[in-house]
């Protein structure tokens, strides 16, 4: 009867069973190809996730951990030595119970408790123990889901959510500064009225001074033609002789 994936084992005899379920593989089988299969992906609440590598000394596997908290030793590639979950350190103050799932057909390698190497050949698929202490199950009997998966999801949808509205922001942010950058190669131009207060210094004397009050439009300015400056018309010529017999008349 094939092992139910989705349930946590509740003893070490379970957990050999739920782990060669998982790889596919068989029990005293020839391990040819061993590496290919540790470092293949494996289904786990509808993900394919690899076997992780073995966590670090004071950490616990929490209730919701990939494959139920089973981890590998790994180093560039599988060493050929398995992590089951505990509730009590080793000496070195690993929550992990070690155990070595690669031998030969005599048990070389768990009576002198050595790891395989490049060069191994003649390797089965085995289980036996190397270090730690008792496997404990991160779930109870009755659970086939980590508890917390709900909220992990809902977690995750928030997360999604906040990343799709940070995209928008991002989009929009880049293309106000395409505006900007395209306004600044191609100059800022002044398009609508501009008021200019003229002042009376003298008779003979007009000049714009103080603050030019510009109306600002989006398009394009086109200057005035300032090769030349027109005639006076004859209306503006008799207001300047009238002016200037004003000032003659003043000063005598």
């Amino acid at each position: 009867m094939a092992y139910d994936l989705t349930r946590c084992p509740q003893s070490e005899e379970e957990f050999h069973e739920y782990f060669y379920a998982l790889i596919g593989r068989d029990y005293m089988a020839p391990a040819d190809g061993w590496e290919a299969v540790m470092e293949a992906a494996y289904p786990w609440q509808g993900h394919q996730l690899n076997i992780p590598p073995g966590v670090g000394p004071g950490i616990r596997q929490p209730p919701d951990a990939p494959f139920f908290g089973l981890t590998q030793q790994y180093s560039g590639g599988p060493k050929g030595r398995i992590f089951l979950p505990t509730d009590s350190p080793d000496e070195l103050g690993y929550y992990t119970r070690c155990m070595q799932y690669l031998d030969d057909a005599v048990g070389t390698y768990e009576k002198s408790k050595k790891q395989v190497s490049a060069q191994s050949t003649g390797l089965i698929w085995s289980w036996y123990w190397v270090a730690g202490a008792e496997y404990v199950p991160v779930t109870g009997p009755d659970s086939t889901a980590p508890p917390d998966s709900s909220e992990l999801a809902a977690r995750v949808t928030a997360l999604e959510e906040v990343s799709a509205a940070m995209g928008e922001e991002m989009d929009d942010l880049v293309e106000r500064v395409t505006r900007i950058e395209h306004a600044l190669a191609n100059g800022l131009h002044a398009h609508g009225p501009i008021n200019l207060p003229i002042v009376l210094e003298s008779l003979t004397s007009l000049r714009c001074k103080g603050d030019i009050d510009v109306q600002v439009k989006p398009g394009q300015a086109t200057p005035p033609d300032m090769t030349s400056d027109p005639p006076p018309d004859a209306a503006t010529i008799a207001l300047l002789r009238h002016l200037l017999d004003i000032r003659d008349e003043a000063e005598s």
